[in-house]
């Protein structure tokens, strides 16, 4: 079963946000299980009020949520990594170097897979592509009100709908010419 593992800082914003999001777009009969964590986690706190009521105001339920301390082990055992800033992907592959070929930002992620050639297999084409190094890190709005949590919501749930189906999670949208677009 593929793992896709979602990393930010303390694991009840973003990463935690990106989870919730993930779970209710591949649905229950999803092959992929989804995980989040946090490279200096506030273990076993809940998701922040503010992102949990920016879900709720989309109909989503945060669930029980407990925030957890990235480890190798998580890591060894995710198919894709996707972290919120560069300092998190660094930090990430200084505890687990041999994670190069599958930890990325999301932005970078999405970048990489917006271009991904038509036929290619989208966890091979990921682990074989070298980063640019200029991945955009995605600010963390915990602390900065209902406004910023709403609007990173709506990034995070943007950047899941080209990501997901990039890495065939979800289908790929087919459109009248014979051509597949991602999301």
């Amino acid at each position: 079963m593929p793992k896709l593992l979602f990393v930010c800082h303390a694991n009840i914003a973003r990463s935690a946000a990106a989870e919730v999001l993930a779970q209710s777009k591949l649905g229950d009969s999803s092959t992929w299980t989804v995980e989040s964590a946090g490279v200096r986690a506030l273990v076993g706190e809940d998701i922040d009020e503010v992102i949990a009521g920016a879900l709720r105001e989309r109909g989503l339920t945060p669930g029980q949520h407990s925030a957890q301390q990235v480890t190798n082990s998580m890591l060894d055992s995710a198919d894709i990594v996707l972290a919120f800033e560069s300092t998190h992907r660094m930090w990430m592959l200084r505890e687990s170097p041999k994670s190069v070929r599958k930890t990325f930002t999301i932005r970078g992620a999405a970048a990489l897979l917006d271009n991904i050639p038509r036929r290619a297999a989208p966890l091979a084409y990921l682990s074989n592509v070298k980063t640019s190094g200029t991945d955009e890190d995605f600010a963390d709005p915990y602390g900065r009100g209902p406004e910023v949590a709403r609007q990173a919501i709506q990034e995070i749930d943007a950047l899941l709908g080209r990501i997901l189906p990039g890495i065939d999670a979800l289908p790929r949208i087919a459109v009248g010419n014979g051509e597949e677009t991602r999301g």
